[in-house]
């Protein structure tokens, strides 16, 4: 295991600054971690989840699984019963851009077309999809996309619909664990007015700075006992 890390807050498709974030990684001596949400509502979900896979099968990236990879999933797996609830929280940008068609021609009613022709242009997507894990611990720090269940006395045992869903439940319950949570999934200026990395008295941090909401994608890069950086690369820099 490297000794140090990257870890990258959630993308939902802001490519440039994704990869403007990327040059601040060091790969050769970094272990490149990201919190999920690559996808949905920003400007190139594609290009976006296309980078964040070819960096997991060539650099050993580690991808969380976020909410939003777990409705496309579950959009992919069973179309017509989760197509209506994707489609409402930014899924239709994905798909339009998978398909390389227009957000507005997406038709709110042929999700099963939609997913046929996803699966059948990216092979690929479903298998990796289903492979993402829900975390992933880096010495005195665990990484995760939304929180753990802070009420188990095993974290481990979270549900995983909680792993990627979960807010003031994580939140407001004091960390009993011996180690740092690192999370993303709820965005920071909703927890603290002027945004940026969320620091709890209890070793929360919270690294979903809103990029896609024209705030900051955030990266932390670390130790395995310490934050030795915070990595910001303003949305309004180079605004597309």
């Amino acid at each position: 295991m490297m000794k140090k890390a990257f870890v990258i807050g959630d993308i939902h498709g802001m490519i440039d600054h994704f990869e403007e974030m990327l040059t601040h990684w060091q790969m050769e001596n970094e272990q490149l971690i990201f919190v999920g949400d690559y996808i949905d509502r920003g400007v190139d979900s594609r290009q976006t989840l296309l980078l964040v896979h070819e960096l997991t099968m060539l650099n050993d990236a580690i991808a969380l699984r976020g909410n939003h990879e777990e409705m496309l999933l579950d959009f992919l797996t069973e179309p017509e019963r989760h197509w209506t609830q994707y489609y409402l929280n930014g899924g239709h940008t994905t798909v339009a851009d998978l398909l390389n068609i227009s957000q507005e021609s997406i038709d709110s009613h042929e999700g099963q077309s939609y997913q046929e022709q996803i699966l059948m242009d990216y092979p690929w997507l479903l298998p990796w999809l289903k492979s993402l894990p829900f975390y992933t611990e880096f010495g005195d720090f665990i990484i995760v996309h939304a929180g753990i269940d802070l009420s188990l006395s095993d974290w481990r045992q979270t549900a995983p619909e909680t792993f990627v869903w979960t807010r003031e439940e994580f939140l407001n319950t004091p960390n009993h664990t011996d180690k740092k949570i690192i999370f993303g999934h709820t965005p920071t200026m909703t927890l603290q007015p002027e945004g940026g990395v969320y620091q709890s008295n209890d070793g929360k941090y919270g690294i979903d700075g809103g990029a896609v909401y024209g705030m900051d994608l955030i990266a932390l890069r670390m130790t395995t006992d310490k934050i030795e950086e915070i990595v910001t690369i303003p949305i309004h820099k180079g605004e597309n």
